[in-house]
């Protein structure tokens, strides 16, 4: 109509363009990081494409610009996904894959470091505060960072559950959730943290 512009978005460039995967030959619904995909090639490889690069993430030493790149991909992968359901594009199938798949990203990106660990030995106190368990121990952190911590804890915790941690030589308090929980080759577990409500609690 007179007056009124055609939405500017990534449907626009996929236009009639056919899919980049191979000799696929579907129209392109999708574009990321340049390349467009049909809705097949777009729930598989360029997904793949995401596991792998978070795989290579968790496994390698904190990287800013890799983690930037990470998450300026997924956020685009999200925002096509949340794209085709809007416009309908998609069965009732395919719309539970793509929401099941946009979950895991986001739970994805959580997950990774927000901020370099370094070796670095603190004493603390760590309490988890609950009406049917509550336990406290003497501690020390194995490496830090500004968004958490990595310990050595004798009790059993949960993943996404929260712990109070004091610092035992300034007294400061902060809360933290747990991200991860696994036995070291001494056969102690050793948890790492999210710190919640507080930044830079190491200094």
């Amino acid at each position: 109509m007179e007056g009124q512009s055609e939405p500017v978005g990534i449907a626009q460039t996929c236009e009639d363009h056919p899919c980049h995967e191979g000799s696929c030959g579907e129209t392109a619904v999708a574009k990321i990081d340049m390349r467009e995909f049909c809705l097949d090639h777009f729930l598989s490889v360029s997904l793949q494409d995401i596991r792998a690069h978070y795989a290579g993430l968790k496994s390698q030493p904190y990287d800013a610009i890799a983690m930037s790149s990470f998450r300026e991909v997924t956020s685009i992968w999200a925002r096509e996904a949340e794209r085709l359901i809007e416009e309908g594009r998609v069965d009732q199938a395919m719309k539970a894959r793509l929401l099941e798949a946009v979950a895991w990203i986001s739970q994805a990106a959580k997950s990774l470091r927000r901020s370099p660990r370094v070796p670095m030995t603190i004493g603390v106190w760590l309490r988890r505060e609950d009406s049917r368990r509550t336990w406290e121990e003497d501690t020390w952190t194995r490496t830090v960072s500004r968004h958490g911590a990595g310990f050595v804890c004798r009790h059993p915790v949960d993943l996404g559950g929260r712990l109070v941690i004091t610092r035992k030589d300034k007294a400061m308090r902060a809360e933290a959730r747990v991200v991860y929980s696994r036995l070291n080759a001494e056969g102690g577990r050793e948890i790492g943290v999210e710190l919640i409500d507080r930044e830079n609690f190491w200094e």
